[in-house]
């Protein structure tokens, strides 16, 4: 049984979810499936990640009644904007073949349209489209301001969080305004970093880096509690009163994800986890510096994006 986190509306967020990103197609409706089918009970997608129809098939496919699964996607960043956003929900609802969404996040704030963004969220959320809203790489001046804009505070914050970045910052500010901070890219993708802060040039990319699951650390702590490093950072992260959503195609390490929630790790063994954030290693962009063209810019520009197969745009 996976246990859940009230959010501050009171919706029941299950602390464990199945994430999605680079599953397309057929292979992603199988995936999603056998997640559920697995016990998994949230399922985790976004816009651009160009699944969430595949996302629906696989949970159609399960047979789960309605209740029994939790469903998170995100705004694209090309629908930033008021109007933009209330379409790519929509959309996205049509997608998925529902009828109301479990969270919505606006997935990155760019520089200054995530208020409107964040307020049509709002309105669809009080319309009850959606269950809950919330934010995903948003720092802690993000949410003041979402907060200040609106009088609603966003329930989640998404952000990247593993053990070689751990951003403390956001950490507290979400712990003292009851925020549900959840990790993506946990297991820091496989130590693929886009940006390695102590050593990578200015913009270099692809810098290759030791997966967190090979650190000394980690191995040790594994072997002292008889699991996987994987299940170990999972763990941690959970103790550490955070969602994680793992992604992976990999039907045993998908139950071993699962596995998380019969052990404990001691004192000493936290201290050690937080100390490896010493490393600040980021797999992903910074959210207070990346930018995105939007959709209007697009079309202007002739880059007018494709449909989905009701006509909506991607």
């Amino acid at each position: 049984m996976i246990p859940t986190r009230k959010l501050s509306n009171g919706v029941e967020m299950p602390y464990l979810g199945f994430g999605t990103w680079k599953l397309k197609g057929e292979e992603c409706s199988q995936m999603v499936k056998y997640a559920l089918d697995t016990g998994y009970t949230a399922i985790d997608t976004a816009q651009v990640y160009l699944n969430e129809e595949a996302v629906g098939e696989g949970i159609r496919r399960s047979g789960r009644k309605r209740e029994e699964f939790f469903v998170t996607s995100k705004v694209r960043n090309r629908f930033q904007g008021y109007d933009n956003t209330l379409y790519a929900v929509e959309a996205s609802l049509k997608r998925f073949g529902l009828e109301q969404l479990d969270l919505f996040l606006v997935h990155w704030p760019g520089e200054d349209m995530y208020v409107p963004t964040w307020k049509a969220l709002v309105r669809m959320y009080e319309e009850g489209l959606l269950r809950a809203v919330g934010a995903s790489n948003f720092y802690p001046e993000h949410l003041e301001t979402c907060a200040q804009e609106t009088g609603v505070m966003p329930l989640v914050d998404q952000i990247e969080m593993h053990p070689y970045f751990q951003p403390y910052e956001i950490v507290e500010y979400c712990r003292s305004h009851d925020i549900f901070p959840v990790a993506w890219s946990p297991l820091m993708a496989g130590g693929e970093s886009r940006k390695d802060a102590k050593t990578a040039k200015a913009g270099e990319t692809g810098v290759q880096l030791k997966s967190p699951m090979e650190d000394p650390v980690i191995l040790k702590i594994a072997e002292n509690h008889e699991k996987t490093p994987a299940q170990v950072i999972l763990h941690w992260l959970v103790q550490n009163e955070f969602g994680v959503i793992p992604k992976s195609s990999n039907e045993g390490r998908i139950r071993q994800n699962m596995e998380i929630f019969d052990f404990r790790l001691t004192d000493e063994e936290m201290k050690q986890m937080q100390k490896l954030t010493e490393k600040q290693i980021r797999v992903g962009d910074d959210p207070r510096t990346y930018r995105f063209p939007l959709l209007d810019e697009m079309i202007a520009a002739g880059k007018e994006p494709e449909r989905d197969r009701f006509g909506n745009y991607m």
